[in-house]
């Protein structure tokens, strides 16, 4: 790369445009250090829009996120450069912390991955940087950023992927086997319990927020890159994590739990010893895993008012004294 600042202006110009294209074509995300970036992105003459995605990717920064979201803007990246709509007005580009670490420095910038657009004509807005937390790293979700920004109307195209396919397949021919050995006693399809879990598991996956994962496809955690500490529950209630989804999914598990052993102890035929202790069992479950879940309300949802107080134990004092007179 050699382009000399002494050319007129447009001359200048077409070289940069001419280099990038060359760049673009080999390469769907264009790599960039500190030099590039000032040169390319940075400096004048630039009648072209750049999509940059800062990133941290060497191992031993240890950023899962960083690669889970490269990949993402390599599938948008590549739907753009393979498309018939693509022109030399758009292009997207990295920078990686430790190939340009004075980009960073140069920018305020102190977490990875981020998302910026650097429009043609002017400084970057407020709206040009993208909002990770709350929109995911899809490519979806950023061909929707991109378009707001550059008009531009990316269709993301992904590479096919049997693995879903395949996993669907096995499962269907498992439960097909399963069905032809037994099938002289198929009494286990009528079984109101194997329903009943089935039903429960689904409704469990579905209103711990999986859906939304799939949709917007945010990060499994948060790694502060100052402090190292990793955040498992998003402290906005506009997102989460992938790993918040898992751990209210386990606490409405262990609730439910809770209140099968508790609806069990009052209509089972064992003994009253069992019967206590299942009691007993259902009440911690219900008590500790719903306390968790009222602090994760809370945390993302600032001024949520309820919580256990000493009058709410008192009440569950008083419960338990009289489930034990009835099993008396």
């Amino acid at each position: 790369m050699n382009i000399s600042l002494d050319l007129p202006l447009s001359t200048l110009l077409s070289e940069k445009v001419t280099q990038m294209m060359e760049w673009a074509s080999k390469r769907s995300v264009i790599r960039m250090n500190g030099e590039k970036f000032r040169r390319f992105v940075k400096a004048p003459p630039r009648n072209y829009s750049v999509v940059i995605m800062f990133t941290a990717l060497q191992p031993q920064r240890q950023c899962g996120v960083c690669r889970q979201a490269d990949e993402e803007f390599q599938v948008l990246a590549n739907s753009w450069r393979y498309s018939s709509a693509f022109t030399n007005k758009v292009f997207f580009a990295s920078v990686d912390f430790d190939e340009g670490s004075d980009v960073f420095q140069m920018l305020n910038m102190n977490s990875a991955p981020t998302f910026l657009h650097f429009p043609s004509k002017g400084k970057p807005r407020r709206s040009d940087s993208y909002e990770l937390q709350v929109r995911g790293f899809a490519a979806e979700q950023l061909a929707r950023w991109v378009a707001d920004r550059t008009d531009l109307h990316i269709r993301v195209i992904r590479p096919p992927n049997y693995v879903g396919p395949l996993l669907l397949g096995f499962l269907l021919a498992v439960i097909g086997g399963l069905a032809y050995l037994r099938r002289h006693n198929l009494e286990f399809l009528f079984n109101k319990n194997v329903w009943a879990f089935s039903a429960l598991s689904f409704v469990l996956i579905m209103t711990s927020g999986q859906m939304w994962n799939h949709i917007r496809g945010p990060p499994y955690a948060h790694k502060n890159p100052n402090t190292g500490q990793v955040s498992y529950i998003h402290g906005s209630s506009q997102a989460q994590f992938v790993a918040e989804t898992h751990i209210v999914l386990l606490f409405n598990a262990a609730v439910t739990m809770g209140m099968v052993l508790l609806c069990e102890a009052a209509t089972s035929d064992m003994d009253i010893g069992k019967r206590k202790i299942m009691c007993v069992a259902g009440i911690g479950l219900v008590m500790l895993f719903f306390s968790w879940l009222l602090s994760i309300f809370r945390a993302k949802y600032h001024g949520y008012p309820y919580r256990y107080r000493q009058g709410d134990l008192s009440c569950v004092f008083v419960l338990l004294d009289l489930i034990g007179s009835c099993f008396s």
